[in-house]
C-alpha cells in the first residue's frame, strides 16, 4: 500500500493536534530529505562517471601499449625479412644471430620456404641445436600463408608467443617469451582491490596486476565472457556467486586475440562517495530532530483553542447553552473564539424563543396523526422509529410507549410481517407491499406505501414515510368483479356459439329458401355474432392468461413465414380499404417460440393496425434479430398514437379516445401477456401524424422444461 493511501485511510482517525504536527513536520522536513537525496544522487552521479573514464582509460591504456610493441616487433620484422631477402643461406645465419642477441625478449628465430619445413634455426636459450621442425600442419602458420599478413599465436609453445611473418619466397618465425612480454606491460592495481589483467580467447590469464585465488576465477567471470565475446570496449557492471557488486570494463586487442580487463569493487570505487552520503544522512537526521520540537511547539499553540472550542461546540449541541470559550492570543483564533460565544448567546434566546413554537406544532401534528384510520410510522435514516400513531401499532402489533428511537423491523412481533417489511426497506424508496391479517377468523388485507421525507429547501433525504391502508373492502370489489366477468363470459360463449350455429344453418336455406333482404339481415347477424364471439374469447384469454394458466409450447419455427401468414389470413379485411403489405426479413428468421402465439401477435398488431390506417394506405411487417433479442414489428401509416396513450394502450379495456375503431381493447393486452410468457417485452413508438409502430422483442435460445420457460444460451 502506498504512502497516500495510507494517509488517506488514517488521516481522518487523526486528532487535530496529531494532524498540525504531521502537517507542519511534513512540510519541513519533506524537502530537506527531498533536496538531501537529490544532491546525494547527483554527486554520486557525479563520482560515477569518472571512475567509469578511469577504467576504460586503463584498458584502452594497455591495449595501446601492447599494439605498440607488436607494432614495433612488425617494423624489426619486416626489415629483418628485407635484408635476409637479399643474402644466401650463411650470411642468413649470421643476421640471424646478430638480431637475436640484441632483442632481450626473442627466444628464437627461425627462416624457411613457404611449404613450411624450416630450413634454418637460432635459439641463444639452449647449448644444443634445435630440430627443424614442419609448420606446413599448424593452423596459424597456414592463416599466414593463405592471407599473407602476420599471425601471431600465443599456444605455440608453453611459454611462448609464435609470430609468423610470410615473405613472397620466405617466412620468418619469432618465439616470443610470452612472460616477459607481458611482465613489460607494467600493470598496476586500481585502488584498494581493483586488479588488471589480459585473458586470451582461450580463457588463459596471460597477465595480471596481482596474484590471487580470486583472481584464478577470471575466466569464470561475467564480463570476462562478455569481453570475448563483443571484440569492442565497454564499461559494466556485475556481482559475483556471492552477490558481491563489481565495476568493470574491458578492452579486445584484435592482434593477439585477447581482452584487457579492469575489475573492482563497488565498494572500494565509491568509497569516498559512500562516506559523503553516510555524513549527509546525519546532517540530514540532525536537522529533523532540531525541527520536531519546533512542530510540537506550533501544533500545540494552534491546536488548543480549536480543541477547546470543538468541546464547548459538543455541550452546546447536547442542549446546554451556558457555555464560553476563552483564547489568550491576539490572532484570528481570539477572533474565533469570542464569535463561537456570541453564537451560543444568540442560540440561547432563539431556543427559548422557538420552544413553545415547536411544542405546539409537534402536538397538531400528533393530532392530526392519531385521528387518521390508516397507519403511519415515521423512521429516520438507520430505520429507527420516530413516530408511529395508534392506528399503525394497533396493525402491527407494536408497543407505541416504549418503541421511540429503535429499530422499526426489530419491533414488529409476527415474522412473515418482519420478511415484508425487511424486503420493502431494503428496496427502492417508493415502493408498495400487500399483505394479510386474520383477526378472530375475518381476514383483512393491507398495503403498506413506503416514501422519502425531504426537507423543502435542501431537498435532503430526512428518513422515510411508511402509511399502511386497509384495502379490503377494494380487494372484494375487484374479486367480485372479476367473478362477474368470468361468469357472464361463460355464459355467453355457450349462446352466442348457438346463435352463430342456427344463423349459418339459415343461410345455406336448409330450412327453406330466402329472399335476399333476408340473407343480408343474416350475413349481418352472423357478423354481430362473431364479433361478440371474439370478445368473449378475448375476455376469457386475459382471464386465463392473468391467472397464470396459458400453456405454451417451444418449437423451432421461421417468424417471418409466421409474419407472411398472418399477413395472408388478414389481406381480405385490408382489401376494403385497398391497404398494401410490405414484408421486411432480409432471410429467415428461425426462432424457438410457440407458433401459434406468436402468429396470434401478428394478427392482433396487423387487425389494430388496419383499423387505423386510411384507405390506400400501407402496413409493414417487420424482423431483424441480434445476438441475444429477435425483433418483430408491425407499423401503419395512419395518425398515431397520443403521447399519453403510449403506455396505455396494452391496459385492458383501453382504447384512445375520440377514435371510433371498435373492438373490446383486449388485442394489445393479449399481445402484452404473450411476449412475457415468452419472456420479452412490446412495447409502442409513435410520431403523431406519421402513424404508429408497435415492436416486440423475444430473447433467442428459448427452452421449456416442467411448464417452465427459461432461456438457454
Amino acid at each position: 500500500m502506498s504512502i497516500i493511501h495510507k494517509l488517506k485511510r488514517y488521516l481522518p482517525k487523526m486528532r487535530l493536534f496529531h494532524k498540525f504536527l504531521l502537517g507542519i513536520g511534513l512540510a519541513s522536513l519533506l524537502p530537506m530529505f527531498f533536496l538531501g537525496y537529490f544532491l546525494i544522487e547527483k554527486f554520486q552521479f557525479a563520482i560515477e562517471t569518472p571512475i567509469t573514464e578511469l577504467h576504460l582509460n586503463v584498458v584502452e591504456g594497455i591495449k595501446e601499449r601492447i599494439e605498440k610493441e607488436i607494432q614495433n616487433n612488425d617494423k624489426r620484422a619486416y626489415f629483418l625479412g628485407d635484408i635476409l631477402s637479399k643474402m644466401d643461406w650463411q650470411s642468413r645465419q649470421n643476421v640471424l644471430l646478430s638480431f637475436l642477441s640484441q632483442e632481450p625478449l626473442l627466444k628464437e628465430v627461425s627462416m624457411g620456404p613457404l611449404s613450411g619445413k624450416e630450413a634454418l634455426k637460432i635459439n641463444l636459450t639452449s647449448e644444443k641445436s634445435e630440430d627443424l621442425i614442419d609448420l606446413s600442419s599448424q593452423p596459424y602458420f597456414k592463416k599466414a600463408v593463405e592471407t599473407g599478413a602476420r599471425v601471431i599465436e600465443l599456444s605455440g609453445g608453453k611459454d611462448d608467443m609464435v609470430i609468423i611473418y610470410p615473405f613472397p619466397n620466405f617466412f620468418l618465425k619469432f618465439a616470443i617469451n610470452k612472460s616477459g612480454f607481458f611482465k613489460n606491460l607494467n600493470l598496476s592495481n586500481i585502488g584498494s582491490d581493483g586488479v588488471v589483467l589480459v585473458l586470451s580467447s582461450n580463457s588463459e590469464i596471460l597477465a595480471s596486476s596481482q596474484e590471487s585465488h580470486d583472481i584464478a576465477d577470471a575466466p569464470s567471470w561475467p564480463v570476462s565472457a562478455e569481453a570475448l565475446k563483443n571484440l569492442s570496449s565497454a564499461a559494466v557492471s556485475f556481482k559475483d556467486k556471492k552477490g558481491k557488486e563489481y565495476l568493470a570494463a574491458y578492452s579486445f586487442c584484435q592482434d593477439i586475440s585477447s581482452a584487457v580487463i579492469v575489475r573492482q569493487s563497488r565498494a572500494d570505487a565509491y568509497k569516498y562517495a559512500l562516506s559523503m552520503r553516510k555524513e549527509a544522512i546525519l546532517i540530514l537526521l540532525a536537522l529533523a530532530l532540531s525541527v520536531l520540537p519546533i512542530a510540537y511547539f506550533i501544533s500545540k499553540t494552534m491546536s488548543g483553542p480549536i480543541l477547546e472550542i470543538t468541546r464547548a461546540a459538543k455541550k452546546v449541541s447536547q442542549g446546554d447553552f451556558n457555555q464560553s470559550v476563552s483564547v489568550d492570543s491576539s490572532d484570528e483564533l481570539k477572533d474565533l473564539a469570542e464569535t463561537f460565544n456570541d453564537m451560543i448567546w444568540q442560540l440561547k434566546l432563539y431556543s427559548e424563543m422557538q420552544i413553545e413554537k415547536i411544542l405546539k406544532e409537534r402536538k397538531n401534528t400528533q393530532a392530526v396523526l392519531f385521528s387518521t384510520e390508516d397507519g403511519i410510522i415515521m423512521l429516520d435514516m438507520q430505520y429507527g422509529i420516530q413516530l408511529i400513531n395508534r392506528k399503525a401499532a394497533s396493525i402491527l402489533k407494536i408497543d407505541s410507549a416504549n418503541c421511540e428511537g429503535k429499530n422499526f423491523v426489530s419491533e414488529i412481533k409476527e415474522e412473515k410481517l418482519k420478511d415484508l417489511f425487511s424486503d420493502m426497506l431494503r428496496g427502492s424508496a417508493d415502493s408498495s407491499r400487500e399483505f394479510e391479517l386474520e383477526d378472530a377468523n375475518v381476514k383483512r388485507v393491507f398495503k403498506a406505501s413506503m416514501k422519502e421525507i425531504t426537507s423543502p429547501d435542501k431537498n435532503e433525504i430526512n428518513g422515510y414515510l411508511i402509511a399502511v391502508y386497509d384495502i379490503t373492502l377494494s380487494k372484494e370489489l375487484e374479486r367480485i368483479k372479476e367473478e362477474f366477468l368470468h361468469s357472464i363470459t361463460h355464459d355467453l360463449r355457450n349462446p352466442m356459439g348457438a346463435i352463430k350455429g342456427f344463423v349459418e344453418f339459415m343461410l345455406k336455406e336448409i330450412p327453406g329458401p330466402l329472399t335476399e333482404a333476408q340473407k343480408k339481415m343474416l350475413i349481418s347477424m352472423d357478423r354481430a355474432a362473431f364479433r361478440l364471439l371474439g370478445m368473449v374469447n378475448n375476455i376469457l384469454d386475459i382471464a386465463k392468461m392473468e391467472a397464470g394458466k396459458m400453456d405454451i409450447n417451444i418449437s423451432e419455427t421461421d417468424i417471418v413465414e409466421i409474419a407472411r401468414k398472418s399477413s395472408e389470413l388478414m389481406e381480405s379485411l385490408a382489401s376494403k380499404k385497398k391497404i398494401k403489405f410490405e414484408i421486411l426479413a432480409d432471410s429467415p428468421h428461425v426462432v424457438a417460440c410457440d407458433p401459434q402465439l406468436i402468429e396470434r401477435v401478428f394478427i392482433n398488431l396487423i387487425g389494430n393496425a388496419i383499423k387505423f390506417t386510411p384507405e390506400n394506405g400501407k402496413i409493414t411487417l417487420g424482423m431483424k434479430k441480434d445476438r441475444e433479442w429477435f425483433y418483430g414489428w408491425v407499423e401503419d401509416t395512419g395518425e398515431g398514437l397520443p403521447k399519453d396513450y403510449v403506455d396505455k394502450v396494452f391496459e385492458k379495456f383501453e382504447q384512445v379516445k375520440g377514435q371510433k375503431a371498435g373492438g373490446t381493447g383486449l388485442g394489445l393486452t393479449i399481445c402484452k401477456h404473450i411476449t412475457k410468457a415468452h419472456l420479452g417485452d412490446i412495447w409502442a413508438e409513435q410520431e403523431e401524424g406519421k402513424g404508429a409502430r408497435f415492436v416486440f422483442k423475444i430473447p433467442l435460445g428459448l427452452k421449456k422444461y416442467e411448464d417452465k420457460v427459461y432461456v438457454s444460451r
